[in-house]
């Protein structure tokens, strides 16, 4: 992977914001194609300071004892990010679609029910679990997506538990 702070901005596919924590920092995910736009050559998950003009920073040592990522390249134009903690495991898939746009894909448990496998990201939100109203891990992601269809769905990123 190379080191994408250093090289030339990539493009936010989807931000990620939070119901804690401080209200200046979100996440996001960024991608970096090649010269020729063909291949997906890079996905990366990380801080994006609001306060700073939307500056980059990666995760850090304390989110990463807390937290694991892992990228899985699984072709030239689509990488998976699964974010693991708190005993859960979320996939994330970023794709360059033929149309040279990007775009993240997860699957949802719709608000109403249904399982949507594979539903583009419009918006997504962390919602903590809290203890006296403290936040002291991850409950569930909430999204806003769209079926291969095009229908709009409301609902939380299916994750896996993990031990």
């Amino acid at each position: 992977m190379k080191d994408s702070v250093q090289a030339a901005p990539g493009t936010e596919v989807v931000r990620v914001k939070r119901d804690f924590g401080k209200p200046h920092f979100d996440l996001a995910i960024d991608a970096w194609l090649s010269a020729d736009a063909t291949r997906l050559d890079e996905a990366r998950l990380w801080w994006v300071n609001t306060a700073e003009q939307d500056r980059r920073k990666p995760l850090g040592p304390m989110v990463e004892r807390m937290v694991k990522l892992r990228y899985h390249r699984s072709s030239s134009r689509s990488l998976t990010i699964t974010v693991t903690g708190d005993g859960k495991e979320f996939a994330f898939v970023v794709k360059l679609a033929q149309s040279g746009e990007l775009h993240a894909f997860v699957a949802i448990d719709t608000e109403d029910g249904r399982h949507v496998p594979r539903c583009r990201l419009d918006a997504a939100r962390l919602i903590a679990h809290r203890v006296l109203g403290m936040p002291v891990g991850l409950a569930r992601v909430a999204v806003t997506c769209r079926d291969a269809g095009g229908t709009s769905h409301k609902g939380q990123v299916k994750h896996r538990e993990v031990t």
